[in-house]
């Protein structure tokens, strides 16, 4: 059943500097796990997570949960909240994704474009890759926050492709013929 919210209560403004913060932290999970740990005093020997790519999966994995609770709230089917969760969780893992933003200010090592196919993949890498982790970080990131905002409880159930909530007839679904 969903519960509409009318206005702003006076968690709606912490609530979004928190979501702010976890984006942030995903949008640079590399440096945030090293600042973490420098903060922290933490050695590698004694450290009992030793990879910044369990930061990605983690943020990944709450999003999706997060989005599975809010499809739910909307009124959504389970089937369809668990698809929508995992649509969620595989943008949450491209935009939180560690890539190091610096080749993009230094790509010297690359060769020029045009003097060879092989470093076309190299070359889309470099460049491609973080626009698609900006464009999936910006669009979960205005998702999460039109969803807290009021009137936003049906934001995930409205993603693209739409989905149906319990109760409404479904053009989506697929009959086999008889």
């Amino acid at each position: 059943m969903s519960q509409s919210k009318s206005s702003f209560s006076i968690w709606t403004l912490p609530t979004l500097a928190l979501w702010l913060v976890f984006f942030l932290v995903g949008l640079l999970p590399e440096s945030a796990y090293w600042a973490a740990r420098l903060a922290g005093g933490v050695v590698t020997q004694n450290a009992i997570i030793n990879s910044p790519s369990l930061v990605t999966l983690f943020l990944a994995l709450y999003l999706a949960f997060f989005a599975h609770r809010r499809s739910l709230d909307a009124g959504v089917t389970p089937e369809n909240a668990m698809a929508r969760a995992i649509q969620v969780g595989i943008l949450a893992l491209i935009a939180f994704l560690p890539y190091p933003f610096h080749l993009l200010l230094a790509p010297g090592s690359l060769s020029l474009l045009g003097t060879t196919l092989q470093h076309l993949d190299e070359l889309a890498a470099v460049f491609g890759l973080p626009v698609a982790k900006l464009l999936a970080w910006l669009y979960l990131l205005i998702t999460v926050v039109r969803s807290q905002l009021p009137g936003g409880d049906a934001v995930f159930a409205g993603m693209y492709p739409k989905l149906a909530r319990e109760g409404e007839e479904s053009h989506l679904d697929v009959r086999p013929d008889e």
